[in-house]
C-alpha cells in the first residue's frame, strides 16, 4: 500500500513538472515572438 502510493505520488510529480515544463516553454517561446 505504501510503496503503491509512493509511486503513484512519483507520477504526479513527474506529470506536473512535465506541465510545467511545457508552460515556460510557451510563455517563453511567445514572449521572445513578442520581443522580436
Amino acid at each position: 500500500m505504501d510503496e503503491k502510493k509512493r509511486q503513484v505520488w512519483r507520477f504526479v510529480i513527474q506529470t506536473a513538472i512535465s506541465i510545467l515544463t511545457a508552460i515556460a516553454t510557451a510563455l517563453g517561446v511567445t514572449s521572445c515572438m513578442a520581443a522580436a
